[in-house]
């Protein structure tokens, strides 16, 4: 049976750690996010007001995370930063900001890099293709995508923009601490992270997940492979005792470990992608070339649960190539369907039907897949086209099975929905 979204994106142990609440220091927590993939909070009390780093994926989530807050302490809101401009980390700000407006407290001021509106109005302008990768990537039962769906209706988001941006590097003093925040380029260009040198603590939002890093995820815009490697050895470097990203608190012994062997994994694929580049070779023969090494591979922190070491080598390359995949005839291709009708006309759909059921039986999920992809696009028998899409349907619940990949896995099984529906 497939795992369910939450058991697929980490191990039970470590995903019921990442939603309880952690205390730090006296002053210091993390706020457990009440959405498994979302990222929590972090939390610091001073005299002089609090500084939250990371609001959660809206108004709800920001409101759950406020309550916890206040449970503990009465001190108004000074400063909030966004680790960077992802929904999961930005989209709770109102709720923090209503809190104040509510307390009669000063509204606080929100810290983000320069690069962050940018992101939020491009966001704005896409709504609809937005939302419509969401619900691939974050199906939820209650609002599972159509086949016929009209993304472009939905509702424009709405975003609390950052007041106070810089470029590479700024620092403050609150209540005795110093909050220092650097740039680092890593799952998005606006990603940062805060030091707390006084108590070696650093606050770092996706850039550890607990599993491979989600660079290059098959949904999203170029990332940042070798920039996050590099900014995960800048943060080894601190020492910090502390590390609060996605998930549990690391801490003791396990930081620089995690850290490092991550940033090793990062840099091995980068330097692999670049090595078969220099060589000749296009992507499809660089993904069958590149292999983790078996001392990364194994490590639980690295495993291909969220992001996956296949959507790393796809990010280096489009980040150094273009979109030519070397071979020619795909420079000016016919369409699909045309092909796949005149693959038809010598195979006939039934026999093609028959092969991929043949595959499925052997247990080459994705070989099947392929082929079945010939009558759907193919054929203009309706009976056969329908025929196809719920085999393929009955394929991509057995492929996500095998991945156990949280993203690729909630596209397959969401587009197994949809050709459901399609097929009638």
């Amino acid at each position: 049976m497939a795992q369910s979204r939450e058991e697929e994106f980490q191990p039970e142990e470590a995903r019921d750690r990442a939603m309880v609440d952690e205390e730090i220091f006296p002053d210091i927590f993390k706020i457990a996010q009440t959405w498994p993939v979302s990222g929590p909070s972090g939390l610091t009390i001073t005299g002089e007001g609090l500084v939250v780093v990371d609001t959660g994926v809206g108004f709800r989530e920001g409101e759950d995370r406020v309550r916890k807050i206040r449970e503990r302490t009465e001190v108004p809101f000074h400063t909030i930063i966004y680790s960077h401009g992802h929904v999961d980390h930005v989209g709770g700000a109102s709720a923090f900001i209503k809190d104040a407006e509510d307390r009669g407290h000063p509204r606080p001021r929100i810290i983000g890099h320069e690069l962050v509106a940018q992101r939020l109005d491009k966001y704005r302008m896409l709504k609809g293709r937005r939302a419509y990768i969401a619900s691939l990537q974050f199906p939820r039962p209650q609002d599972r995508p159509s086949a016929r769906q009209d993304w472009a209706s939905v509702r424009e988001p709405s975003y609390v923009y950052p007041d106070t941006t810089f470029h590479d590097y700024m620092e403050f003093k609150l209540g005795g601490l110093t909050f220092e925040i650097y740039y680092a380029p890593g799952e998005t260009d606006d990603t940062i992270w805060v030091w707390i040198p006084e108590r070696k603590v650093a606050f770092i939002g996706d850039l550890l997940l607990g599993g491979c890093p989600n660079t290059g995820n098959p949904l999203k815009e170029q990332r940042y492979t070798l920039e996050w490697a590099e900014n995960l050895e800048r943060i080894a470097e601190k020492k910090p005792d502390f590390v609060v990203g996605s998930g549990p608190v690391i801490s003791g012994g396990n930081v620089e470990e995690r850290l490092l062997n991550t940033s090793r994994l990062l840099r091995y694929i980068h330097e692999e992608v670049v090595r078969l580049l220099n060589e000749g070779y296009w992507i499809e023969d660089i993904l069958e070339r590149v292999k983790v090494p078996e001392e990364l591979s194994d490590k639980p922190y690295l495993a291909g649960n969220y992001g996956h070491p296949t959507f790393v080598i796809h990010d280096v390359y489009r980040r150094y190539t273009g979109w030519y995949d070397g071979n020619p005839s795909e420079l000016f291709p016919s369409k699909g369907a045309d092909i796949a009708a005149e693959m038809l006309t010598i195979t006939g759909s039934e026999k093609v039907i028959e092969k991929a059921r043949q595959l499925q039986g052997e247990g080459n999920i994705q070989l099947a897949l392929h082929l079945v992809d010939f009558v759907i696009k193919g054929t203009e028998d309706e009976s056969a086209r329908s025929k196809a899409m719920l085999l393929k349907a009955d394929l991509l619940d057995a492929r996500a099975g095998e991945v156990r990949n949280y993203i690729a896995g909630n596209i397959m099984r969401t587009s197994a929905g949809m050709l459901r529906e399609e097929a009638g």
